[in-house]
């Protein structure tokens, strides 16, 4: 459909203004009987064209304005659609977001339930795991005895006041344990107190791992090893000296690693070289 702009519409208007003008012109020329008359009526006519023309020109102010006028409504229009078309778009990803955290948020509270639970069943195991190391040092050999007695202790003093983490408190259980472990892979010799003769004599112990317990005097003239079963020291020859002497030289890397030839205890036979 071919739609007439502004100016053709104004000039349509305008030409027929002009023949209606003329045509009363000439209509009054005709009834007239006297020119003056028909001056008058063409005066008149020429005074209808020029307000037709003033008309037009006020009408066509009016149109431009309601163009500007659109145009400004169109783009405005247009902005707030391409706004609204962005928030959305925010809103969309912002709705991702919060779905994400919500199942975050879901995960985090089943794991804290799950935690809940071993912990319910971790502190206890971990109390029965601190009863038996107690009990395994006091029925061990008696090497170390300070050392290891007072990391049970520690251990034992933060178990009972629950300062500490319940990680933390596995963690150093654990290291304990490890240590312990380590004791039955490896040799050492160390000086310590012992009661000798109702008192306390300085001696220098050998720990073959967990196999065997001696001690030499400083002056090298007595030694022993220790009985487990009998809970008690078991004093050796004294042809067994120079081999314990030997021996702990070796542990304290004062020699080169060698075949070392001591006495143990053999259940039911007793002290064996």
């Amino acid at each position: 459909m071919h739609v007439k702009t502004t100016s053709q519409i104004n000039t349509v208007i305008a030409h027929k203004m002009r023949k209606i003008i003329t045509i009363g012109a000439t209509l009054a020329l005709l009834f007239s009987g006297s020119s003056s008359y028909a001056k008058d009526t063409l005066d008149q006519a020429i005074g209808v064209e020029v307000a037709a023309h003033k008309a037009a020109k006020i009408s066509q102010q009016k149109i431009d304005d309601l163009d500007d006028e659109s145009r400004q409504m169109l783009e405005q229009y247009r902005k707030l659609s391409s706004d609204l078309e962005r928030t959305n778009q925010t809103n969309e990803a912002l709705q991702s977001r919060i779905d994400q955290q919500h199942a975050e948020i879901n995960r985090i509270a089943q794991e804290l339930n799950e935690i809940d639970e071993i912990r319910s069943e971790i502190d206890p195991l971990m109390d029965n795991m601190l009863q038996t190391l107690g009990k395994f040092i006091e029925l061990d050999s008696p090497f170390l005895a300070e050392e290891r007695g007072a990391r049970y202790a520690s251990l034992k003093q933060e178990f009972d006041k629950g300062s500490s983490t319940i990680s933390e408190r596995f963690r150093r259980l654990l290291e304990a344990y490890q240590i312990e472990a380590d004791y039955g892979r490896n040799i050492e010799a160390y000086q310590g107190n012992l009661q000798l003769d109702g008192s306390p004599k300085m001696v220098d112990f050998l720990r073959l791992g967990r196999v065997a317990l001696f001690y030499l005097t400083l002056d090298g003239e007595q030694a022993a090893i220790w009985d487990n079963r009998k809970r008690d020291w078991q004093h050796l020859d004294r042809g067994f000296l120079p081999d314990i002497a030997y021996a702990i030289r070796i542990a304290r890397k004062q020699l080169p690693p060698d075949l070392m030839t001591l006495p143990l205890i053999v259940p039911g036979n007793g002290v064996q070289p």
